[in-house]
């Protein structure tokens, strides 16, 4: 049974965030913050691939590259052929036939290249700090971690398949409406059973570790302990698929921690459409990797944040639409960069089964010298006005119809669209600015699109489209 949670939805940005507790720990960054399905989200199943939200302002940003790394989307899509063989010493696996089913975003990384080569995540243990999995799940419960110990002198009495940070026991089931975890493990090991989904490193073991309650809610503290614990019982690569707006130092320390003990850190972005990861990812400047989401054409999701012009060890992979498995053996299409980071901690896992040797400095380089960039990467420029140029950072954009018809564009013609600052401008002009003209506005200046009670859903979801090509552009003062 498919549960298609994407369909029917405009985008309203619900998902994980971690917001402070109280205003009083609003500065306060070492303090624990909750989490919860809200803005700032690392995963949304309401999400379409186009924000309709009439009261939401966007801002849009440049693009600047740096070699391989652009603003946008870093060192773009991950690429398990290339990554896998060279943490095997070898060179790039030779294309093979994609898979079918519901299976296009293993063929997007090239799973299968390496799949083809033997390496199948075989004796690598995936972490999943999450809402908990479903380990009775047919596809699932085959690749489910067993903990070899008994840790009840550490605490976890009879933690046979992980802990739960949350009620502090041993029930790491997910229970989750949604079923967030659940479908994250999928992606990562649903079994090669031909049935359902084939995860990226389908023989690798997942270990449940649950920091986050049914409806989504959890601490820094809870994901905090949650590293610990995966570190220290023998994960090789944790999978976080959340994220919020503030930092938290006692969050850092964990995933430098996991790193120092050669365990890769893979964290979701966030879907705020943001110019920077979320935190943990931003995190991902000095460990571990940062995942945006692209679609099945390799596009960067219009709901995912960017690399950002600071470099970061920022990949893409697939999270829109991506079916997988949720508990009771039932499967779901979700989309979000929750969805993308199973994709990289599955091809890390294969990355470790090639070699178990690679420390997480190791995969980070290998993981971006290979990675390929997005198909909508690559820069170009806009001409504007000189009026335009004049204009500040806050020209606000408002998708108001206009009802005259221009097929050329002049500074006459412009001119009485402006008005205190805010322009107001149909898709027609605003499209042959984006293709007939070039920018001299410098990299600090940014444009909003705003609309009011009058404005159609339909008229601001142009100017979107709009908004989000201009996230390609690179801007320069010429």
């Amino acid at each position: 049974m498919l549960i298609n949670y994407t369909s029917n939805n405009s985008l309203s940005d619900n998902g994980l965030n971690i917001t402070p507790v109280s205003s009083d720990n609003y500065l306060n960054l070492n303090n624990s913050y909750s989490l919860s399905f809200s803005s700032y989200s690392s995963f949304n199943p309401g999400m379409s691939d186009l924000e309709t939200d009439p009261n939401q302002q966007f801002s849009a940003t440049s693009v600047s590259t740096s070699g391989m790394y652009n603003s946008m989307t870093g060192y773009g899509l991950i690429n398990a052929a290339a990554a896998v063989a060279q943490a095997a010493g070898q060179n790039t696996f030779s294309n093979v036939p994609n898979v079918g089913g519901n299976n296009w975003g293993d063929n997007l990384v090239k799973a299968p290249e390496a799949w083809a080569k033997g390496y199948t995540g075989q004796g690598v243990v995936v972490a999943v700090l999450d809402t908990g999995v479903d380990y009775n799940d047919t596809q699932l419960k085959n690749n489910i971690w067993t903990n070899p110990n008994n840790d009840a002198a550490q605490g976890y009495a009879n933690d046979v398949h992980g802990w739960n940070f949350v009620d502090n026991n041993n029930n790491v089931l997910d229970t989750s409406q949604i079923g967030h975890g659940t479908h994250v493990a999928g992606i990562i090991a649903g079994e090669n059973n031909g049935s359902g989904i084939t995860g990226v490193a389908y023989n690798a073991k997942i270990m449940p570790v649950k920091v986050l309650d049914n409806s989504g809610s959890g601490t820094d503290s809870t994901i905090t302990d949650g590293i610990y614990y995966a570190v220290n019982h023998g994960a090789n690569v944790i999978n976080l698929s959340l994220g919020g707006a503030y930092p938290n130092s006692a969050l850092e320390s964990a995933i430098q921690y996991a790193s120092s003990k050669k365990v890769v850190v893979v964290m979701a972005a966030g879907n705020d459409s943001a110019d920077t990861p979320d935190y943990p990812a931003s995190y991902a400047n000095n460990w571990g990797l940062a995942v945006g989401a692209v679609d099945q054409n390799n596009q960067i999701a219009s709901f995912s944040n960017y690399a950002g012009a600071n470099v970061v060890d920022y990949v893409t992979a697939p999270g829109v639409n991506i079916s997988s498995t949720i508990p009771g053996n039932k499967y779901a299409t979700y989309s979000g960069t929750s969805m993308a980071t199973p994709f990289v901690a599955g091809v890390v896992a294969l990355m470790l089964s090639a070699n178990h040797n690679l420390t997480d400095a190791q995969v980070r380089q290998i993981v971006t010298q290979t990675a390929q960039n997005s198909a909508q990467a690559a820069a170009f420029s806009l001409k504007t006005s000189p009026m335009l140029n004049s204009m500040n950072a806050n020209t606000s954009f408002s998708a108001q119809p206009i009802t005259e018809k221009i097929t050329a564009i002049s500074n006459s013609e412009l001119s009485p669209l402006v008005n205190d600052n805010n322009m107001l401008i149909n898709s027609d002009i605003w499209s042959q600015l984006l293709s007939n003209y070039h920018n001299t506005v410098d990299d600090t200046s940014s444009y909003s699109i705003s609309s009011d009670d009058n404005t159609s859903a339909d008229n601001l979801a142009l100017l979107m489209q709009y908004h989000h090509q201009l996230h390609n552009i690179s801007f320069t003062l010429i």
